[in-house]
């Protein structure tokens, strides 16, 4: 089982990294959240960037999403 991460824009998909294989797959597409809206547009540049750096913004994204976690609102 291979798994890639892929953004959704309402129309089609954009792969953040390569497809591992070249034969035919039975695939599952699971959607796991919707990104924020603000977040959505810095994807767009995810293909010309180096694997290592679409995980280092998706670690940053991660942490953003969950820096409230855990806090009491005032």
């Amino acid at each position: 089982m291979y798994a890639i991460k892929a953004i959704y824009d309402g129309t089609k998909f954009k792969l953040m990294q390569p497809i591992p294989v070249k034969e035919n797959y039975e695939i599952v597409i699971t959607f796991v959240e919707p990104l924020k809206k603000d977040q959505t547009g810095i994807m767009d540049f995810a293909g010309i960037w180096k694997n290592e750096d679409v995980l280092d913004l998706d670690e940053i994204m991660t942490e953003r999403n969950n820096f409230s976690l855990g806090r009491l609102e005032k």
